[in-house]
């Protein structure tokens, strides 16, 4: 090959390699394009687990008169195999770093921390004017079993 005047090996392989990288980016997504067909009308699935439950809307089906006690996940963004019991009914799921659920008197909270090995802490983030018990701040450990956070009682 001859090398034409005022052009160096160097910038001639630049050049060709340059092209190459364009011509293999080109043919990657003109692949993606044929390959990925008509996927961009399907809906949207999550990708996280099969399990998936969509994050908790704050207002949807409760009472916003009724007492609520709002718990933080702390050391952690979500764990979605924790569970927050309501005498010992599924209230809640730590989809997200926070779960907010409606009380009564008497009600018996509990943290489902059997399907995790490590463990992890809850805190009491807030509570509704009427809850006397459990307090804001308080903060408990779930180790790998059913963590008893306690009984509501609610002011007079």
């Amino acid at each position: 090959m001859k090398i034409p005047p005022g052009r160096s090996w160097d910038k001639i392989l630049d050049v060709i390699l340059i092209r190459i990288v364009i011509a293999a980016a080109l043919l990657v997504l003109a692949a993606q394009v044929f390959l990925a067909g008509g996927q961009y009308r399907q809906g949207v699935e999550p990708v996280i687990s099969h399990n998936y439950k969509a994050p908790q809307q704050v207002a949807a089906g409760r009472d916003l008169n009724k007492p609520v006690v709002t718990f933080k996940l702390k050391g952690f963004i979500s764990l979605p195999q924790a569970r927050l019991l309501v005498n010992g009914e599924e209230a809640g799921v730590f989809n997200d770093r926070y779960v907010t659920v409606s009380v009564a008197e008497g009600d018996t909270l509990q943290i489902d921390g059997t399907r995790y090995d490590r463990p992890f802490e809850i805190e009491v983030l807030d509570v509704s004017r009427q809850v006397v018990e459990p307090q804001p701040g308080f903060s408990f450990k779930v180790n790998g079993s059913l963590g008893h956070i306690g009984v509501v009682r609610l002011s007079k």
